[in-house]
C-alpha cells in the first residue's frame, strides 16, 4: 500500500486494532473527546515513518471519531522479532 512516498506492507493476519470507547479520559484539563494509542511494529518504524503514520491516524480520528488532532497521543514501539510472541512462539 502506498504511504507518503514509501510502500507499507501490511500482513492483515498480524494486524490488531483495539478501540475502547466510553472510557473516561481527561486530556489537557478537559474531558472533551480525546484518544491515546500505541503502535507496535516489528521493524519499519523511524522518525519519518512515525510522522506520516501520526498524520494519517490524526486524520482518521478527526474524520471518523471527531477527535481533534491536538487531543491525542500515540506511542510508537519498534520491537525485535524475539521480543514479540504469537502462536506459542516468537516472530
Amino acid at each position: 500500500m502506498p504511504f507518503g512516498g514509501c510502500v507499507v506492507v501490511l500482513v492483515l493476519q498480524y494486524v490488531m486494532i483495539l478501540v475502547n470507547s466510553g472510557v473516561p479520559i481527561a486530556f489537557a484539563g478537559t474531558e472533551e473527546p480525546a484518544a491515546y494509542g500505541e503502535l507496535i511494529s516489528i521493524g519499519g518504524l523511524g522518525p519519518s515513518v512515525n510522522g506520516k503514520l501520526s498524520a494519517t491516524i490524526a486524520e482518521i480520528l478527526e474524520t471518523k471519531l471527531s477527535i481533534d488532532s491536538s487531543r491525542f497521543y500515540i506511542k510508537f514501539y519498534d520491537v525485535q522479532r524475539p521480543f514479540f510472541g504469537f502462536n506459542g512462539s516468537t516472530f
